[in-house]
Order: C-alpha cells, then structure tokens, then sequence
C-alpha cells in the first residue's frame, strides 16, 4: 500500500547516494588499484563506474515502478517478480547482516575517534553512543535525516572537489608517460585493466542504499532513479578525478607507497601537512557514510511486514522505530560482543548476492511478469532490458567471485570502507574463504530460513492473511 508522499527530495536522495559511495575511503583512492595499472589507473575508474551504472540500471528499472512507492527496496523487486516471497526473503536476507556489519564497523571506528577525545570514554563505549546516535537521527524521521544527510555530504563533496581543482593545478602530465610503465603492463594491458577494473568495482558496493531512501521521497517514481544514476556517476566521476590528480601530483613510483594517495596529493598541491586533510576528512566521510547507509538495514527490515506486521509501525516522525530499534540492537550487540571481525564476513558477499538477484531478475521481467514491466516508468525494450539485466549479472557476479575466492582481508581493503577497518582485527580473519566468508551466509540464510518460519507461525496464530502478491502493481 502506497504511503502519503514522502519529504524527500532529489537533493536528498543524491546526497544519500554519495554519501553511501564516497564511503570513508575517497581520500585514500586510488589506495589497492594503483600498483595493478599503473598510470593508467583513472581509465579503471571510468570503467568501473560504467559497469556500475549497468548494474544500477537494473535497480532503476524497478525504482520507477509502483513498488518503489513504499520500504522494501530489493525485497519487492525480487518476490513480486518471481511472485515468491521465500525467493525474495532469502535474496535480501544477506544484505541486512551486510548493512549491519558495515554500521558496527563505522561506528567503532568514529567511536574509537571520540574515545580519543573523551578520556573516560572507551572505544566501545563510543562505538554504541555512534550508534545510538545514527538511531536516534534517524527516528527524528525522513525529514530530520534528509537534512543532516545534505549537510553532511554536501560538505564532504565541496572538499573534495576542492581538493581535485587546486590539485589539478599542480599535475604533471609526464607522470602519465610511459601510460604503461613495466613489462608486465607491456605484456598484458588488457588483463591489468581488467584487475583494476574489478577491485575499483568494489568502491561501488553499497550503491543501493538510495533505492531503500526511495520510498521516503516524494515522487521515489522520477526521483529514485535520477538520483541512482547521478549518484553512481557523480562518485564514479570523482573518483576517477581524485585518481588522475594523484597520478598527476605523485609520481607512480611514489605513489605505490603513499599511505592516502588522493589526500597526499592534495595536500601537497596545498602545501600542508597531509594529517590536516586526512583526519577531518575521514571522520566526515565516515559520519556521512553511516548516516546513509542506516536507510538500508532498517528500511529493508520495515518492507518485510506484509511477514511480521509489526515491523511496519511508525512513530509519529514517521520513522520505522522497531525496525530502527532491532538494526541498532543489532549493531550494538556485534560491537559490545567483540564479533566486528567475524560480521564483516558477510559486509561484501551479502550485498553481492543481492545484486546478482535483482539483475537477473531485471533481464527476466518483461516475459516473467509483463504487468510489472509495462507500468515501470523507465522502460527499456525487452532485448535493451535483457543485454542490461546479462552485464549487471556479469558485474555482481564478479564482486561475487572474487568475494568468495579471495583473502576476505584484501576484498574489505578494496572497499571505500578501508580506513574504518583499523577498528576491526580483520588479521582474525582466515584467509580461505571457504572458511569464513562462506560458512557465514550459510550460518545467514540457515538463520533466515528459521526467522521466516517463526513469522509464518506469527501469522497463523494471529489469523493474519497475506495480501495478493500482484496487488502491488496491479492496483
């Protein structure tokens, strides 16, 4: 059922979208990529940020349809389509123990920031006042939320444009000559393009944030998608930016060893002391990052009451307040119990299994569900919607592949998320996936089967019916 219109803007949103893409880490680009292409660095980026708009694509899609009308985000996508709801539950499960690891990753890492400043406070202690903060924003209401998101971001991303034009004054172009400056590069251009591609790719995780924002906006219909794509472009833009101005500041030699090469090379364009920019440059990113990235467990949890009805109440700011209250226990239970380094097993690959889910689901709509599709807004023709739903496949599929083959220790390095992970002991992690990052979505989605169980029984018990699975767009 359709909601009264939200207070959300297109502003809002986009600000939700960066603030979630630019993560903790956008002073640190191109930290993990730069050693793969060398000079040729910035192309990755573009790439990267056009394989990322395909995957988005496919959310879009579903973002101008009615069930971008109210919370649920990939949920609806996935069990309207297929008209399954364990198909839709058991493909976003994943991606709420994702977002909540993420949330108790940030917020130790701002806590043991403020610890540092209040002396009786301790590093978890300021982990679950950060989080309880987030909450507690975010129970203001959308409105509340929207304006701190904007002020935030909008801040965030001054500074870092900032950064990229006085930077860009100080490039050296001859620093991009040779453009492939080793042997191995020589050898295998394309393949050392493809590798950095791919671990850009991973500073695009968490992209779909917007899409639980969504429902809170005023026309989420025209607004979801604009801002979806203006968001994955703008960061992929700026991160291709920050990515040439490091190159064209630091000579590539040098730059393999710096700690924060974007943030270096501003400071040196600026001809500071890198800790000046570093420092309150993280701590912003990472507030604003958080505060974006609470829409998606909470918002996810609330699209899940047709299942257990109660998920759906709201105060009187119109904030999901249970679904809040439950993403913040559980958040604050990970950074109490010490298990931040074992919840960000599933930080990556639950997102990752989402996104394989909805583009599939994208290619397959128009001929599985035609109704839905021929009430999407942004509509393209089945074979365009095919060649977009196979490419984002091809995208997730990657994320997902390196995320269950490689080290979980380099894959959580790869995202924009780096810098917060001093607060974790991701050395506790093993390097097998197969010992680690796999075992935990099994554990997961075991967990989930179990929860959607006990709701059924909820139901039974208390005679509540489920709605027609097509009233959603069929009305």
């Amino acid at each position: 059922m359709r909601r009264d219109p939200g207070p959300l803007t297109d502003r809002h949103l986009v600000a939700v979208a960066l603030g979630s893409l630019l993560g903790a880490g956008v002073l640190y680009v191109p930290d993990h990529v730069e050693n793969l292409a060398g000079p040729a660095t910035p192309l990755a980026y573009v790439a990267a940020t056009a394989a990322a708009c395909a995957l988005a694509a496919a959310y879009a899609v579903f973002l101008s349809s009615p069930l971008a009308e109210t919370d649920g985000g990939a949920y609806l996508f996935l069990s309207r389509t297929w008209h399954s709801r364990p198909v839709g539950f058991l493909l976003v499960w994943p991606a709420v123990g994702a977002y909540v690891a993420l949330l108790a990753l940030l917020a130790s890492a701002l806590g043991g920031v403020l610890a540092a400043v209040v002396s009786p406070l301790s590093a978890t202690g300021g982990g679950l006042f950060v989080i309880a903060g987030v909450v507690g924003v975010h129970a203001l209401g959308p409105a509340a939320v929207g304006r701190a998101q904007l002020g935030l971001t909008g801040l965030l991303a001054a500074a870092l444009l900032a950064f990229v034009v006085v930077a860009a004054t100080a490039v050296n172009l001859s620093n991009f000559v040779p453009l492939l400056p080793t042997p191995s590069l020589r050898d295998a251009p394309v393949a050392s393009l493809s590798a950095a591609t791919t671990v850009s790719l991973f500073g695009f995780v968490g992209f779909d944030v917007v899409v639980t924002a969504a429902g809170a906006a005023r026309d989420p219909r025209r607004s979801g998608p604009r801002a979806l794509f203006v968001g994955v472009g703008g960061a992929g833009v700026l991160s291709a930016a920050a990515a040439f101005v490091a190159f064209g500041v630091v000579p590539w030699w040098q730059l393999l060893y710096a700690r924060a090469p974007f943030a270096d090379a501003a400071a040196s364009a600026l001809g500071v002391d890198v800790a000046r920019l570093l420092g309150p440059g993280t701590v912003l990113a990472t507030a604003s990052a958080l505060l974006a990235l609470t829409w998606a467990p909470s918002r996810l949890l609330a699209g899940l009451d047709e299942l257990l009805p109660s998920l759906a109440r709201r105060n009187r700011f119109g904030a999901p307040d249970l679904s809040l209250g439950l993403v913040g226990v559980a958040a604050g239970g990970v950074v109490l119990a010490d298990g931040l380094a074992y919840a960000l097993y599933l930080s990556v690959a639950g997102l990752a299994v989402q996104y394989v889910g909805v583009a599939a689901t994208a290619a397959a709509l128009p001929v599985v569900r035609p109704a839905l599709y021929e009430r999407c807004r942004v509509r393209p023709r089945p074979a365009v919607l095919a060649l977009v739903g196979v490419v984002g496949v091809v995208v997730a599929g990657a994320l997902l592949r390196q995320t269950l083959t490689v080290d979980p220790g380099f894959v959580l390095r790869w995202t924009r998320w780096s810098p917060a992970l001093s607060s974790a002991p991701i050395d506790r992690l093993p390097s097998d996936p197969a010992r680690s990052v796999l075992p935990a979505l099994l554990v997961w989605e075991t967990l989930g089967v179990a929860a959607f169980a006990v709701a059924a029984d909820y139901r039974e018990a208390a005679g509540v019916d489920l709605p027609a699975i097509a009233a959603a767009y069929e009305e």
